[in-house]
């Protein structure tokens, strides 16, 4: 348990040890944004339901009559139209946008295109047969599978189910996880603190991270630096949560009582992890509760939630596609000397430059205290394991922080 493992090490085996959740429930559709699919969803219709058409314009009937240069118009069809006669060789019918295609009717000519005349229409270019229909099915198909089971369904995934008639979806149930802080020195923001005393800084981030990634969130609040305290709330925690986020009290310090507490409740599975910040990480469970321990420094916390709890919530969650951060390269501008031992989650400012090229600036500040190198950055720039100094010019990776 001494040796430091690989952050990808370190991610595989603690996702071995994680059972996804098999629960489901089934939930309004406008409601399932970040949910993740129970079960495969299969259209049962065709979108769209019948040819229409795709723009304002006249429905004509080209197909053996392209030598006739104008039409009359017989008729109007409006979107939602129920009833239209048939179209013959020289008639046109006024149509508009999602409108359904008359019988007879191959080509819609758009408005733009005529000249019109009273009851009359006269094409100021040659139509092309087929232009401008929506056909059939040509979206989905009655029978296509739109969304797999393990999906976490986006905005855009909302939208396509609403497009088939469905209004409730069947997915798998929440993972319900709850965040403690450690730690005497704590005191909780809004209160009195103590001259020994700093404002506990964790709970409240960590806790939207986990909103944001579809989890069921407790606050359970600060614990006492004690062994029994500690124990009694894992215990208590455990038997109505899937998981259990602490921050502070996994390193090696007298006051350290998070990793005994977890081993004589259960077992630890690892232990430090060679990156920086955030060495001491501990994973673990008792009976079906798992355990994230983060370190107490805030950006050791905020990378360690970042690189390895996120992946492990999405075993957890049952994801089928448990994506990786994404990652862009961009040019380091100045020099960066380290040692070398552990990959590291520098905090910098990425830009676009005036070639249309990406370019990184490492904050001064790197200390895995300095809560400022998370709010001025905005990417973590990553320093292979194995890298001592890095000179200005070198091709990174970088980890935007957001896209939005």
């Amino acid at each position: 348990m001494s040796a430091w493992l690989s952050l990808e090490d370190a991610i595989e085996q603690a996702s071995s040890h994680i059972q996804p959740i098999v629960k489901t429930e089934t939930i309004s559709l406008v409601q399932a944004h970040g949910r993740i699919i129970a079960k495969s969803i299969v259209s049962p219709v065709d979108v769209p339901p019948w040819n229409n058409s795709a723009m304002d314009g006249y429905a004509i009937k080209l197909s053996g009559n392209e030598s006739s240069n104008t039409r009359q118009v017989s008729q109007t069809i409006y979107a939602g139209s129920k009833e239209h006669q048939t179209v013959t060789d020289n008639q046109c019918a006024r149509i508009m946008t999602g409108a359904p295609m008359p019988s007879g009717a191959d080509t819609v000519v758009m408005q733009e295109n005529v000249i019109r005349t009273e009851d009359s229409i006269e094409f100021t270019q040659p139509p092309v047969l087929g232009e401008n229909i929506r056909p059939k099915s040509g979206d989905i198909a009655l029978g296509d599978e739109l969304v797999a089971i393990g999906h976490q369904i986006l905005p855009q995934d909302i939208m396509l189910m609403s497009s088939i008639g469905l209004a409730n979806i069947e997915v798998y149930k929440k993972p319900k996880v709850a965040v403690i802080a450690t730690g005497d020195e704590l005191a909780e923001p809004g209160t009195e603190r103590g001259d020994h005393q700093i404002f506990e800084s964790h709970r409240g981030g960590l806790a939207a991270k986990l909103e944001a990634l579809g989890c069921d969130v407790t606050d359970a609040g600060l614990v006492k630096d004690d062994k029994d305290t500690i124990v009694n709330v894992f215990t208590s925690l455990s038997q109505t949560h899937d998981m259990v986020i602490s921050s502070g009290g996994v390193s090696v310090g007298d006051a350290d009582w998070v990793k005994p507490a977890l081993s004589s409740l259960g077992s630890l599975h690892l232990w430090k992890v060679a990156i920086k910040p955030g060495k001491p990480f501990a994973f673990g469970q008792f009976g079906h509760c798992y355990f994230c321990g983060l370190p107490g420094n805030p950006v050791s916390a905020f990378v360690t939630f970042d690189q390895i709890v996120t992946p492990l919530l999405g075993v957890l969650k049952n994801q089928a596609i448990n994506s990786k951060p994404l990652t862009l390269k961009a040019t380091l501008t100045s020099p960066f000397k380290r040692r070398a031992g552990r990959k590291e989650f520098a905090r910098g400012v990425y830009r676009q430059n005036e070639n249309g090229q990406l370019e990184v600036s490492l904050l001064k500040k790197q200390g895995s205290s300095v809560m400022t190198s998370l709010t001025n950055a905005n990417c973590y720039v990553i320093i292979p394991i194995e890298s001592e100094s890095l000179s200005s010019g070198a091709s990174v990776d970088i980890q935007p922080f957001s896209l939005t």
